[in-house]
């Protein structure tokens, strides 16, 4: 698996729980940074997964096409489109496995 595609795969929830675990407490207690530093997490990934997620599925598909007699068809990069996502990933993971 590629680097940039495994490093988006744990990056992704991470910066979510660790961006909530700032800004979800309420009450008196809650330090007046973490609404800020809370809000700066999740727009700093989502700014890196909006430049990486892209450069990740284009190596990913060179990778696959490289190490197996398959080459991803250009409808792969529909992964990045919200609710054909799931359906593309699942049919291009059978694929990549089955072709290997």
């Amino acid at each position: 698996m590629n680097p940039l595609v495994f490093l988006g795969v744990l990056f992704g929830p991470l910066v979510l729980v660790v961006s909530y675990l700032f800004t979800a407490a309420t009450g008196p207690g809650v330090p007046p940074w973490a609404d800020v530093a809370g809000g700066a997490i999740r727009l700093y990934g989502t700014a890196l997964a909006a430049i990486v997620a892209p450069i990740a599925l284009h190596l990913d598909r060179l990778t696959v096409a490289r190490q197996s007699d398959w080459v991803p068809s250009p409808i792969y990069y529909l992964v990045a489109v919200p609710f054909l996502s799931i359906p593309v990933s699942v049919v291009y993971l059978v694929r990549r496995f089955t072709s290997v």
